[in-house]
């Protein structure tokens, strides 16, 4: 697994197929979580944006606290379904606070 420094930015994609074709899923109903290392939730959620084709979804997810970041992207439209990632954060070598 990857080690990111506090302060990256990430981008993170979730991909929905039915019948394993890519489907469209309406925005609205399409939402993001993402679960801080302190056990809170980042407000304002992460937004949404549709990718580079047919079902292909992402959110640029900012890493400002020490630990795991837990994403979790998901869909209650034509495909009810979620894709969590979890990313770690490591304090970064260059910062000498």
């Amino acid at each position: 697994m990857a080690t990111y420094d506090v302060g990256d930015q990430v981008r993170v994609t979730a991909t929905f197929k039915t019948a394993g074709v890519l489907t469209a899923i309406a925005g609205a109903t399409t939402n993001a979580t993402h679960r801080l290392p302190d056990g809170t939730d980042k407000s304002p959620a992460p937004t949404i944006t549709a990718g580079s084709g047919t079902g292909i979804y992402y959110a640029d997810i900012q890493l400002d606290q020490v630990g795991t970041h837990t994403i979790k992207i998901a869909s209650t439209d034509v495909v009810v379904a979620a894709e969590t990632i979890e990313l770690v954060v490591a304090k970064s070598i260059f910062d000498h606070s």
